[in-house]
């Protein structure tokens, strides 16, 4: 009698992305320029005989859910691993809904660094293909809303398109995603300032400010839509300092909707001073991470010595070019 053969195990990754231009603005209709960069979420998917989503995270914390857990604290934030597991096995209809995920994921969590995004978009593509299915990066991308929604209420898309498609982008809307051709990444350093926090709150609260302010507003998306514009052919271009120039701008109104934090421009300030081309805030703000611009690797290891020194984490990054990748059966 033959052993009965094993399924195999699908693993997928995708990677973390930083907003050059645009954060905050994109939800209220301006293009944001955004860049992905090689940390990494991987998920690994199998089928199981329980016929329950069971998901295993490393977040770095380790979480075990069987679908019957009673932990408030793992269930939420596992809750949205879940839903992206099963958002696939509703699209791609298999004999079984049995799955078992493990994620890893590298990416500090709330940093501003679409850790969420990466982690969906890794599952998603893992299940799909752990039933046979090659999803399109279209279609994943499309997918990840749902587990999105749960973490940020109300998505831009710009961390799930990033995280799919690699590479530069320019994003307006979920059907405005255009990848940029360059030849060569910006010279981008991350850094981390250790205060992490809630992307959905801090978003939620713009949009609400925008309701009151809506002519304030209305030139602030106006001017960061001109900004992520001339920032891309600046990219295009190899114009390195006219990129930093835009960067610089678009803090400069993240501060005016109070979205910053004195941690966050204490460590874009060292960065200025140590020969930084341009630098600023990536993602939500309150905290998280911030991007400096520099003009090449000697210019990035003495600003992230710096950074360092006055308490930042420095994340050795830069840019990946595939996005989210199918990796082996094993």
């Amino acid at each position: 009698m033959k052993p009965k053969k094993m399924d195999p195990t699908i693993s997928a990754r995708a990677p973390a992305k930083v907003i050059l231009t645009g954060e905050h603005f994109v939800v209220l209709g301006a293009p944001a320029l955004a860049m992905a960069v090689n940390l990494y979420s991987t998920a690994h998917a199998s089928r199981n005989e329980t016929g329950k989503v069971e998901v295993e995270a490393t977040l770095p914390l380790r979480l075990v859910d069987s679908g019957e857990s009673r932990g408030v604290k793992s269930e939420e934030l596992l809750k949205p691993l879940r839903m992206a597991a099963e958002v696939v096995l509703d699209r791609v209809h298999g004999n079984t809904r049995g799955v078992h995920v493990q994620v890893e994921c590298n990416i500090p969590i709330g940093a501003g660094l679409g850790s969420s995004a990466s982690t969906s978009v890794a599952i998603i593509a893992a299940v799909a293909k752990s039933r046979g299915v090659q999803l399109g990066k279209k279609e994943i991308f499309g997918l990840a809303y749902k587990p999105e929604t749960l973490i940020h209420n109300k998505p831009s898309g710009v961390d799930q398109a990033t995280t799919t498609y690699g590479g530069v982008i320019q994003y307006k809307s979920p059907g405005k995603v255009e990848s940029i051709k360059i030849d060569q990444g910006p010279c981008i350093l991350v850094c981390d300032t250790g205060l992490h926090r809630s992307t959905g709150r801090l978003v939620g609260a713009v949009v609400k400010r925008s309701k009151t302010r809506e002519a304030i507003y209305r030139d602030h998306v106006d001017e960061v839509a001109r900004i992520t514009k001339s920032a891309r052919r600046a990219l295009e271009g190899g114009r390195d300092e006219e990129l930093g120039e835009l960067m610089n701008r678009n803090q400069e109104l993240l501060q005016k909707i109070g979205v910053s934090h004195p941690m966050l421009e204490r460590l874009i300030k060292a960065s200025m001073e140590s020969g930084a081309l341009g630098a600023k805030l990536t993602g939500a703000g309150g905290g998280g991470c911030m991007i400096a611009l520099c003009r090449g690797d000697e210019s990035k290891q003495r600003i992230a010595r710096r950074l360092r020194r006055m308490g930042g984490t420095v994340y050795k990054t830069s840019l990946a070019r595939s996005g989210v990748e199918v990796l082996r059966d094993s």
